[in-house]
């Protein structure tokens, strides 16, 4: 077996085994967004913008 026979083998055995394994939990990507600094209690929203239309002054 060649060395590119062997390293197509192993990406394959990677893959299928990560596909068993890959259940999304909702968990962890909450803890990847706190890792960058948010948090989901602390919620800072931006200002209100307001809806009038301001004619420009000349």
């Amino acid at each position: 077996m060649g060395k590119k026979a062997k390293l197509k083998k192993i990406r394959r055995e990677l893959k299928a085994t990560s596909g068993e394994n890959s259940q999304p939990n909702p968990n962890n990507f909450i803890k990847q967004v706190e890792k960058t600094g948010y948090r989901l209690q602390n919620i800072q929203r931006s200002p209100e913008v307001p809806r009038d239309n301001v004619e420009p002054q000349l």
